[in-house]
C-alpha cells in the first residue's frame, strides 16, 4: 500500500510568514539564530555545526538506528530552540537541508542497495515524530513537518518510494520541555502515550518506515514510536534528527 502524500502546509504559512517578515526585518534586522551575527538566518559558521552525521544505536528490541547532524549544545541548542519554541519558521529551508544530508550521508548510505525499499512497487512512509496536542497548539504549528518532507525528498532523489505521513499521534497532555525533566519522567511522559492513527488506512503504513524528529536525548520517543509501528507490523528503517542531547564517545562520520 502507497502511503498517502500530505498537502504541503507550508506554502500558505510561507506566504504569510514572508510578509511579516519583511516589515519586521525593515524595523527590526534579525540575526543569527545561533550567534546573532546581523542579517543572516544561520550564518556559514553556525550551519557548519550541523554537517556531522553521527550514527547512535537505542538497543533493544526493535532496535533503532538514529543519525543526527550535531550535538546539542551551545550554538546548536541556542538555533533549534530558537526554531522550536520560538516560531523561528526561516529556520525551516537550512534545517530542511540539514536533514537531507544527514539522509544521504546516514541513512541512505547505510541501506542495502538489495534491500526491498528499492522495488518499484515498496513505499516508505517519513513519520514525523508526533508532539502532544499542547505542544502543536502552543507552538501554532506540527513543527517537524518540514524536516519530514525534506527526508522523504532525499529518499525519492535516491529511488525510494517515500511519501510523508502522519501515521504516529501523541496522546499525552504535559507542557514541560523533554530538557526539563529526567530520563525516568520522559519514559513515563511517552510509555503507552504514542499510538497509530486512527486513520491509519487514509495515512497509509507503507512497507517500511523513516522517523523523523528535531532532537533526541535518552531514545525513549522513537523507541515508543518503533514499538507502535511493530504493532501495525511496520518496520523502522532508521530515524533522522538534527541533534543529540548525548555527547558520543566517538563520531561516525556515516561515509567510511
Amino acid at each position: 500500500m502507497c502511503p498517502a502524500s500530505i498537502p504541503d502546509p507550508r506554502h500558505t504559512r510561507h506566504v504569510w510568514h514572508g510578509a511579516v517578515g519583511m516589515v519586521r526585518d525593515v524595523l527590526f534586522p534579525r540575526g543569527c539564530a545561533g550567534c546573532d551575527r546581523p542579517d543572516t538566518v544561520l550564518c556559514e559558521d553556525c550551519l557548519h555545526m550541523f554537517s556531522g552525521c553521527r550514527e547512535r544505536i537505542l538497543g533493544g528490541e526493535p532496535m533503532v538506528r538514529v543519525w543526527s547532524a550535531a550535538i546539542y549544545q551551545g550554538l546548536v541548542r541556542h538555533a533549534v530552540l530558537g526554531w522550536k519554541d520560538h516560531d523561528d519558521v526561516e529556520l525551516d529551508t537550512p534545517l530542511m537541508h540539514v536533514v537531507a544530508e544527514v539522509t544521504k550521508h546516514g541513512l541512505l548510505h547505510c541501506l542495502d542497495r538489495a534491500a526491498n525499499v528499492y522495488d518499484g512497487n515498496a513505499a516508505v512512509a517519513v513519520i514525523p515524530v508526533p508532539s502532544s496536542s499542547a505542544s502543536i497548539r502552543r507552538r501554532g504549528r506540527y513543527h517537524t513537518l518540514p524536516l519530514a518532507y525534506a527526508v522523504a525528498s532525499a529518499l525519492r532523489s535516491d529511488g525510494i518510494n517515500a511519501r510523508v505521513s502522519r501515521l504516529l499521534v501523541h496522546t499525552a497532555g504535559g507542557r514541560k520541555s523533554v530538557q526539563q525533566i529526567s530520563p525516568a519522567q520522559r519514559m513515563q511522559r511517552v510509555s503507552g502515550h504514542i499510538v497509530a492513527n486512527a486513520r491509519i488506512e487514509a495515512y497509509g503504513a507503507g512497507d517500511g518506515a523513516v522517523l523523523v524528529d528535531d532532537i533526541v536525548t535518552t531514545g525513549a520517543t522513537l523507541k515508543e514510536c518503533a514499538y507502535a509501528l511493530r504493532r501495525q507490523g511496520i518496520s523502522v528503517l532508521g530515524a533522522i534528527v538534527l541533534a543529540d542531547a548525548v555527547v558520543p564517545r566517538y563520531d561516525d562520520d556515516c561515509n567510511g
